[in-house]
């Protein structure tokens, strides 16, 4: 299993940064995350990823950061 970080320009649709990490590396992951991503409630985030949730569990638009970020569980 894998965690999947993407992170796109709201405007443009690019790519700004993507990390993928098994989920044994999950907390380095949710440390990079969490940069991009200050509002999201990455504990919640942790609990979800031990229930085995699966697919996008996060999905953020940062209107003054114009930033999109998806988190998936795949």
């Amino acid at each position: 299993r894998w965690l999947r970080v993407r992170v796109t320009d709201a405007i443009s649709g690019k790519a700004k940064a993507t990390v993928n990490l098994p989920l044994g590396l999950v907390d380095a992951g949710l440390n990079i995350a969490s940069q991009y991503a200050p509002g999201v409630a990455f504990d919640e985030l942790i609990e979800a990823i031990n229930a085995g949730a699966q697919g996008k569990i996060i999905d953020v638009f940062d209107e003054e950061d114009g930033e999109h970020v998806e988190i998936f569980i795949e």
